[in-house]
C-alpha cells in the first residue's frame, strides 16, 4: 500500500509539473495558424497533447519506480516474495483504461472535429456572404486557380505566376482536380498531388480522374511574403518538380479582394 501511494503522489505531481511546463508547446503545434480549421486542429492536438502526457508519465515512472525500488540488493538471493508474474487486476485495469482512453479520443476530438468541420460546408460568412469557390487544377508541376463566380479562369500576380488570393473571414470552397493536358496516353490525367496550405492546418490528396473538396474560412489577413507558412504547397511526392510545386496566396479584405478581382478581369480581357 505504501508504494501504492508514493507511486501515486510521484505520478500527479510529476504530469501536474510537466503539463504546466510543456502548456506552452502543447498550444503552439501548429506554427502559423490562418484559418478555422487550423484553430480547431491546434485545439485538438492540445487536449490529445493534455491527455497523453500523464499516461506517458505513468508508464516511464512505474518502469523507473520499479527497476528502484524493487531491485535485488548485495547479498540477496532467489526471488522476492513479493513478486509475481502475472496480476489480472492489473491487466484488466489497464486494458480497460487503454480501451476507454481509445475509444474517449475517437468521439472527442476526432469524431467531434469531423462534426465540426461538416456543419461549416456551405454554411454563409459573418455578413450572410455565400462560400467563395476555387477551382484548383494540379499538373506536373504547377497549380491553376480559377475562380467561376466572376469568370476568371486563371489567376496570376502582376508577375504571370499563379496565385491565390482569399477574402479574410469568407467561407471558401475549394473544387481539387488533377489534370495533364500535356499527356499522350490520357488526356485527363495526370498523378496524385496534396492540395496543402500549412497556415490553414489541412491538406487534400487531389486525385486523377476524381473532383474533391475542401473547405476553409480564413480567419487572419496575411501573405507569402509575411509568412511562408501562407503558401500552396504540394505534400505528395510527384515527381523531380515536387519540391518546387508551390505558389503564393494571400488573404485580405473583403474590399482589396474586391479590387483584385476587377484587376484579374483586366488581365484576361474581360
Amino acid at each position: 500500500m505504501r508504494d501504492s501511494v508514493v507511486f501515486g503522489v510521484l505520478w500527479v505531481v510529476l504530469s501536474a509539473v510537466l503539463e504546466w511546463l510543456l502548456h506552452p508547446l502543447a498550444t503552439h503545434f501548429y506554427i502559423y495558424v490562418a484559418s478555422n480549421t487550423a484553430v480547431s486542429g491546434q485545439k485538438a492536438a492540445a487536449f490529445i497533447f493534455s491527455i497523453a502526457l500523464p499516461i506517458f508519465v505513468f508508464v516511464v515512472l512505474m518502469l523507473i519506480y520499479g527497476a528502484a525500488r524493487f531491485r535485488r540488493k548485495p547479498g540477496e538471493t532467489g526471488n522476492s516474495k513479493h513478486q509475481f508474474k502475472t496480476n489480472k487486476v492489473f491487466i484488466l485495469f489497464w486494458f480497460g483504461l487503454s480501451l476507454v482512453a481509445n475509444l474517449f479520443l475517437f468521439v472527442h476530438p476526432t469524431a467531434s472535429a469531423e462534426q465540426y468541420y461538416f456543419s461549416t460546408i456551405n454554411q454563409p460568412g459573418p455578413n450572410g456572404q455565400q462560400p467563395l469557390i476555387v477551382d484548383v487544377t494540379a499538373r506536373q508541376w504547377e497549380w491553376f486557380f480559377s475562380y467561376p463566380q466572376y469568370g476568371i479562369t486563371q489567376a496570376v500576380d502582376s508577375n504571370g505566376n499563379d496565385f491565390l488570393e482569399l477574402p479574410v473571414n469568407r467561407p471558401v470552397k475549394f473544387v481539387l482536380r488533377s489534370y495533364e493536358p500535356n499527356h499522350t496516353y490520357d488526356p485527363q490525367a495526370d498523378v496524385i498531388h496534396s492540395f496543402w496550405i500549412p497556415a490553414f492546418g489541412m491538406k487534400t490528396d487531389v486525385i486523377p480522374g476524381l473532383t474533391r473538396y475542401e473547405y476553409v474560412t480564413p480567419t487572419k489577413i496575411t501573405s507569402t511574403q509575411a509568412n511562408q507558412m501562407a503558401r500552396v504547397q504540394c505534400a505528395e511526392v510527384c515527381g523531380p518538380g515536387h519540391p518546387w510545386m508551390e505558389a503564393d496566396m494571400a488573404v485580405v479584405s473583403s474590399a482589396n479582394f474586391a479590387k483584385w478581382i476587377q484587376q484579374e478581369k483586366k488581365l484576361q480581357g474581360s
